[in-house]
């Protein structure tokens, strides 16, 4: 979301890219925020959601031990 957070109107990668990666098969999607700062963890994660499924994902993933998690999207 850095990409919003230095207001370029995009995430990091763009909507494009996501969308792109999810046409050829991609499943697996870990978010980040790139914080620097206290302020900036999370930073604008409420557009997440949206940018997801209109990419054509259903759920992102965190890895525990090793091991993907899938969430649902806007869970």
């Amino acid at each position: 979301m850095a990409g919003f957070k230095y207001g370029l109107n995009h995430p990091h990668p763009t909507e494009d890219i996501l969308k792109r990666y999810r046409e050829l098969g991609g499943e697996i999607l870990t978010l980040g925020s790139d914080a620097h700062a206290p302020e900036h963890i999370a930073y604008d994660y409420c557009r997440l959601s949206g940018i997801l499924k209109d990419a054509g994902f259903t759920h992102y993933t965190v890895f525990q031990k090793r091991k993907p998690i899938f969430y649902k999207t806007g869970s």
